[in-house]
């Protein structure tokens, strides 16, 4: 079985997208790894995942400062 770079697994998957074929079908073709194919599929079907600009994640932040104050005593 052979391992391809990444270049070529993004031409396999678009090749695999005009075949009609299955994946299994497919991946005994090209003599690839069949969980090797899918990671690489499910990669191009969220394209911005793990690559998010840092402007982006400072909007995505949960905590926002907040100042504690002492109340005055009764």
């Amino acid at each position: 079985m052979r391992q391809p770079s990444p270049d070529e697994w993004k031409q396999l998957v678009a090749e695999y997208e005009a075949s009609g074929e299955s994946q299994k079908e497919f991946v005994a073709r090209h003599d690839v790894s069949l969980g090797a194919f899918q990671c690489w599929l499910y990669k191009k079907s969220t394209p911005a995942l793990g690559r998010r600009s840092e402007s982006a994640v400072r909007r995505q932040a949960a905590f926002l400062p907040l100042e504690v104050v002492a109340s005055p005593a009764p």
